[in-house]
């Protein structure tokens, strides 16, 4: 930290009018920072003493360094950076006068906490909304064969386990689970607390059809990501980079799916070509709301790859998860099944 001030102090304070007075009485008055510093706008009748600490503030808020800003051989030049902080002062100045009576309440630290962009989306813990590029000639059709390969063909696969989900005072309660899922988006969780499926045209809960977002997430959580049309309802694909999920070194596909206008990303192992996570950023007025589905545990039943742990993580970092203890694949079932009340 002191390094970063004296980098900042030296070069400023060889240019200021002050230092011809070392060893003079001090001033009967503080000087403010536009009599001792050069090129100050945002800060004229602030003490002088106060600058130093307000740039050390700014600079740890963003977890920058004094070039950021200024140009390391002047401190005291205009430069872009500079007039786009004085901008972001004057904005939290304005927020604290009128609506906190001009108490110190929104800071740089309120919308950065340490980053040089602030974060417009509320993300998950272990969410990365940025992944490194890498040059490759794969389209992402080709991560979708190589997923659906891998994965097998399965009629119908039917896990029984357990399943943690929050309840209404958002304490996870932890039940017994059976999940069936066919081809055509059809599925169906059911336990002691809770129902809900698809027919594969309508999600519901209970005996009543679901719309909108909220369809939307339940039919997320039984997404099968089996047979041909496993990815159908994407568009505007692209590889977006390589990352990791925990150790495992991953190649990513981002794109929209047109029923939703969701913003999807797709999380295959670079190995075994399998998906692992996928998650999902829906859009309000207000702001974005992404939800990580991650997949593991991987179990081979009659040839075919079923996840035996799913981990689904929403916004605020509440929790569900779904851990299955047997598995198994047969035939298509009675369609039924998959209906409200079957």
């Amino acid at each position: 930290m002191l390094h970063r001030v004296w980098q900042f102090a030296l070069p400023v304070f060889a240019l200021a009018p002050f230092v011809a007075a070392v060893g003079q009485d001090a001033p009967a008055q503080a000087q403010t920072s536009d009599q001792v510093f050069k090129d100050i706008k945002s800060f004229k009748g602030v003490p002088a003493k106060d600058l130093i600490p307000a740039m050390e503030f700014m600079a740890a808020s963003l977890k920058v360094e004094c070039s950021f800003c200024h140009k390391p051989d002047d401190f005291s030049a205009p430069t872009q950076m500079k007039d786009t902080a004085r901008e972001m002062i004057a904005l939290q100045r304005d927020i604290n006068t009128r609506h906190f009576n001009g108490r110190l309440e929104i800071t740089c630290m309120s919308c950065h906490n340490g980053r040089e962009h602030p974060l417009g989306t509320p993300i998950p813990e272990g969410m990365s909304m940025r992944h490194q590029r890498f040059t490759t000639t794969m389209k992402p059709e080709d991560l979708f064969k190589k997923h659906i390969a891998a994965m097998g063909d399965a009629d119908t696969v039917t896990r029984k386990g357990t399943m943690d989900a929050p309840t209404g005072d958002h304490k996870n309660t932890t039940s017994d689970v059976t999940m069936i899922q066919a081809k055509g988006g059809k599925f169906v969780v059911e336990s002691k607390a809770d129902k809900f499926g698809s027919d594969g045209t309508m999600v519901w809960r209970g005996t009543y059809p679901m719309n909108d977002e909220p369809a939307a997430i339940f039919a997320r959580m039984g997404r099968a990501w089996r047979g041909e049309d496993a990815f159908a309802g994407l568009d505007r694909l692209t590889i977006s980079g390589k990352d990791k999920v925990g150790k495992t070194n991953v190649i990513v596909v981002r794109g929209v799916r047109t029923a939703t206008g969701s913003t999807e990303e797709l999380y295959f192992d670079e190995k075994s070509g399998m998906l692992v996570r996928f998650t999902s950023i829906t859009r309000s007025t207000l702001g974005a709301v992404p939800t990580i589905y991650d997949y593991s545990d991987f179990k081979t039943v009659k040839g075919a790859k079923v996840p035996m742990k799913v981990f689904i993580t929403f916004a605020g970092d509440e929790h569900w998860s779904m851990t299955f203890k047997s598995a198994s694949v047969g035939d298509a079932v009675d369609p039924k099944v998959f209906k409200p009340g079957g």
